[in-house]
């Protein structure tokens, strides 16, 4: 596992060895852009399916909403959040190990 963490620094332009950290800023802006413009790329494509009717909110998510009312299902709005709050634990506990990790180094 500390191979492919290095392996990941050393793309994104960060580099941890005998106590210092050293970040290429050409490397890190690349990274975060590429970063900046997939998450744009798939908002736009959950957009789409959204408008389109591929992604149903009032199924997956409890929201329906028309020209005249809003309803919004509480018991799956309420599931839908718990396991989006799960999802996020889980990759912020993944950012603690590699922080973790980091400061092991």
């Amino acid at each position: 596992m500390a191979e492919e963490n290095e392996d990941i620094f050393q793309k994104i332009g960060v580099d941890v060895s005998n106590d210092k950290i050293k970040i290429d800023l050409t490397k890190t802006k690349d990274f975060f852009n590429s970063l900046n413009n997939t998450l744009q790329e798939k908002s736009q494509t959950i957009q789409k399916d959204i408008s389109e009717g591929k992604i149903d909110l009032g199924e997956n998510v409890g929201i329906e909403v028309d020209n005249e009312h809003i309803d919004i299902d509480l018991a799956k709005i309420k599931n839908f959040i718990e396991d989006f709050g799960k999802k996020i634990e889980s990759f912020l506990d993944e950012i603690d190990k590699t922080v973790d990790e980091i400061r092991k180094k």
